[in-house]
């Protein structure tokens, strides 16, 4: 299987590399592996904002913040435990667990306060700074914990080296060499776990989360828990690159809380790739080398040749090094080997297993983006084509996998600052019912659906499903319970595949790999998507894309499908098979639309509400309707009718509506 070939891959050459490297490291000089071990540490550290950054999407300058949260913990554990135990192993442990907390605490307050990615990088970088702040004026012996004294700006000074003591043993403290290849060894395991977890549901919601926060909320992921535990695990891992830190330089100073060491973490994952784990390695050995060779830290040219060399790597090499060389590989060096191989038969055929392998999901994810990211990480168990075990049975029609559900809503207001955009609407939505809500710009309608789904939380009133109140629930368990919705601009993951997106959705509800995959595979068969399976989603024409939204709000089995503006841009094919397909749901499920085409809605024929200026206006049959000259009126902009108006066909709830 494609994903158990790709770890044997992935194991073998971290082996290679790792031993090649301890190699090197007992046969250079000592001073030289002294500083391949700071290295292999700044290498960790680039691992935690790889996953972070790259994984999910957070743009974080706290990680040396925690780096340096970790080294202090190291040192004051160390120094109170080395001589009572022998040991320092278990300060490592500490270091871990100290910056897992700290990231922890952190993460809370800014995903469950809802920071938007900017704000987040601002509160990160002021965290940083304010540690930097505070560890600077701890000097003084007044200023310790136990044997270990904090140092304020002079810094913690005579920290152990790593120490460790086996059962009726001495305690043995690591060389230098030895000390390089435990960390070395450690990046190497680290950076083989990620690569793993990103074959895994854990680094495929990752990634959902990182292209679009809004579709994962409402296919069901939780996204503030998933980024507060990708967030924590970053935070484990740059504490304990600390503690390592701590023991190579057996010193530790404020200035790691500092802003240099916070853009450095940046530069390291921007100049070798931030999707890749290998470009955490790429990128410390070239500024870092660099550095060196310009005489180190307090080199004058240093700050002029890193900042140079980092606009030239955003600015020429998309997405940095790795990346970069991946794409070379793929376009250019693949084709060229195999044509060398196969000689005159070879022909380049994007798609085909000849010369170029068919566009896996990751892969489309570097060539729209740029990014990087390995076709293992993301998409290790897709395969193209019948390889996959998809299920291309399209002979059983497209459904809801739910019961329908009723749907109400109760005296329902929302308000912008002083706009009202609806105002004490009331509707009633019954199962197995497909209805319909029509109005002008600026009626209300997509505020309402906002509300339904909990995307915007109402001024006043109540959200029922089923007669149990939702109101004050978010949208990923509003969609738990069964509410799913497409948007009124297609809202997919663009730079994931296609059928990424379905597999997404289908494991938002079921949980299951290997049955989403299946799933996805029958509704990509069922939406006619099948030869687009591998193309990025945002590759996709527009109708494509509003099939494929709707697809994934079917593939969460929902009881109540909210379908906003579903044929917009679609061709009149399309849009009758939409109708279709709207037919056949309403006996699985409550389906309400939201739409402008008054062809397509009389189709439908379903009951239709009109909204007004935030109010429900009327109700009524696309019969009925046609004929009011009120509702002809709002459309064409004549007179001044108002919600609420007791027409002829005024419907219940509309009463004092303005």
């Amino acid at each position: 299987m494609r994903t158990r070939s790709a770890g044997v891959v992935d194991l073998a050459v971290a082996a290679v590399a790792g031993g090649v490297l301890v190699l090197a490291g007992n046969l250079v000089a000592e001073f030289t592996a002294f500083e391949w071990t700071l290295w292999a540490i700044e290498v960790i550290l680039a691992l935690s904002l790889v996953l972070v950054w790259g994984y999910c999407g957070i743009f974080s300058f706290g990680q040396a913040a925690v780096y340096g949260i970790g080294g202090y913990s190291y040192g004051v554990f160390a120094l109170n435990l080395a001589e009572h135990t022998g040991e320092t192993l278990s300060a490592l442990v500490v270091a871990a667990v100290a910056g897992a907390v700290f990231a922890a605490a952190l993460g809370y307050f800014m995903f469950y306060g809802n920071l938007s990615n900017v704000y987040v990088a601002i509160v990160t970088l002021a965290t940083a700074l304010v540690l930097f702040a505070i560890v600077n004026s701890t000097a003084g012996s007044a200023y310790r914990i136990g044997d270990a004294v904090l140092g304020g700006y002079n810094g913690m000074t005579r920290i152990p080296r790593i120490t460790y003591r086996l059962p009726g043993g001495d305690p043995t403290t690591l060389t230098r060499v030895q000390f390089f290849a435990v960390c070395t060894c450690v990046a190497l395991v680290l950076a083989l776990a990620l690569r793993f977890a990103g074959r895994r549901p854990f680094g495929r919601i990752a990634a959902a989360v990182r292209e679009n926060e809004t579709r994962s909320s409402l296919l069901g992921y939780d996204v503030r828990r998933h980024k507060l535990l990708v967030f924590t695990l970053g935070g484990a891992i740059a504490g304990l690159a600390g503690g390592f830190y701590a023991a190579w330089g057996r010193f530790m100073s404020p200035t790691v809380f500092s802003l240099k060491p916070a853009a450095l973490v940046v530069i390291w994952t921007l100049v070798g790739g931030r999707f890749s784990v290998g470009g955490a390695f790429v990128g410390v050995v070239i500024v870092e080398g660099l550095s060196s060779g310009l005489g180190g830290p307090s080199g004058d040219r240093e700050a002029i040749v890193v900042g140079a060399l980092l606009i030239g790597i955003v600015l020429g090499l998309r997405g940095g090094v790795v990346p970069t060389l991946g794409r070379l590989w793929r376009e250019h060096l693949r084709p060229a080997v195999m044509a060398a191989r196969l000689g005159p038969s070879f022909r380049r055929q994007p798609g085909s297993m000849q010369g170029q392998d068919r566009l896996q999901p990751a892969d489309a994810v570097s060539e729209i983006r740029g990014d990087g990211w390995s076709a293992a990480q993301l998409g290790g168990d897709f395969e193209s084509g019948s390889a996959a075990g998809i299920d291309t049975d399209a002979g059983e029609p497209v459904e809801a996998a739910g019961a329908g559900a009723r749907l109400e809503v109760r005296g329902v207001s929302k308000r912008f600052g002083g706009v009202t955009a609806l105002d004490d609407v009331s509707l009633d939505f019954a199962p197995y019912q497909a209805s319909c809500i029509i109005g002008p710009n600026g009626a209300g309608k997509s505020t309402l659906f906002g509300v339904l789904t909990g995307y915007h939380q109402v001024t006043g009133g109540t959200v029922l499903l089923n007669g149990e109140d939702i109101t004050r629930l978010g949208p990923h368990r509003r969609a738990r319970l069964g509410l799913g919705i497409k948007m009124q601009v297609p809202s997919v993951y663009g730079a994931l595949a296609t059928r990424e997106n379905l597999w997404l959705a289908a494991y938002a509800a079921c949980g299951d790999r290997a049955a989403a995959r299946r799933h996805a595979g029958r509704i990509l068969a069922q939406l006619g998507l099948s030869e687009a399976a591998d193309l990025p989603a945002g590759a996709l024409a527009h109708g494509q894309r509003q099939w494929l939204e709707i697809g994934m709000v079917l593939a969460t089995g929902p009881s109540v499908i909210l379908l906003d503006e579903p044929t917009a841009g679609m061709t009149r094919d399309e849009t009758e098979q939409t109708t279709q397909l709207i037919a056949r749901l309403r006996s699985r499920a409550t389906v309400v639309v939201v739409e402008h085409d008054m062809e397509f809605v009389r189709r439908l024929d379903a009951p239709i509400t009109v909204l007004h200026m935030g109010g429900l206006f009327t109700q009524g049959s696309f019969d009925e309707l046609s004929r009011d000259e009120r509702v002809l009126n709002i459309y064409l902009g004549r007179g001044n009718e108002q919600p609420g108006g007791r027409g002829e066909h005024a419907g219940r709830g509309n009463a004092d509506a303005g």
